[in-house]
């Protein structure tokens, strides 16, 4: 096993895989990887085939959505312990919704989103645990969209941030 391996025991401590049973975690271990991320690198780009579901272990993952006469905004700034690529778990999304970028170096636990899939449908509660948490990503994500929407329309084009 390399260095880079995925362990049960480093998946336990993360809030994605906190009420998941030992053989459920050893099933998500078995299906990711580590990938190292250098700084400004694109993870994923808007309308992408969703492949992988994104967990920050280190770094900075700024989370941009294309305004065709304002170029890529950014809405979200994700942090280590926190879930990107949601869109790949979630049958209603087929292709990924946001262009993620690494603010900073750092690292990614990825999660083959195919298997994952499979491994949920095979065994419900593990489906259950996995989108409880995905909900709860949504929902969070929905709530800070709103709050930068909610600025944006504040302030008139000419004083708005640009990204």
């Amino acid at each position: 096993m390399g260095a880079d391996s995925v362990t049960s025991a480093m998946l336990c401590g993360m809030p994605l895989f906190s009420d998941l049973t030992d053989e459920h975690v050893g099933v998500i271990a078995k299906i990711s990887s580590i990938r190292p991320v250098k700084e400004n690198q694109e993870i994923f780009h808007e309308g992408d085939a969703r492949d992988f579901l994104y967990v920050v272990l280190e770094g900075r993952i700024a989370l941009e959505i294309n305004v065709p006469t304002r170029g890529h905004i950014r809405i979200l700034t994700v942090e280590p312990q926190e879930v990107l690529g949601w869109s790949s778990v979630a049958d209603v999304a087929p292709k990924r919704t946001l262009t993620a970028r690494a603010v900073t170096a750092g690292k990614l636990l990825a999660i083959d989103a195919g298997q994952l899939h499979a491994a949920c449908e095979k065994d419900p509660v593990l489906g259950y645990a996995v989108m409880h948490h995905i909900a709860n990503v949504i929902a969070g994500r929905l709530v800070a969209t709103r709050m930068q929407l909610l600025d944006m329309f504040a302030q008139p084009d000419s004083e708005a941030p640009h990204g």
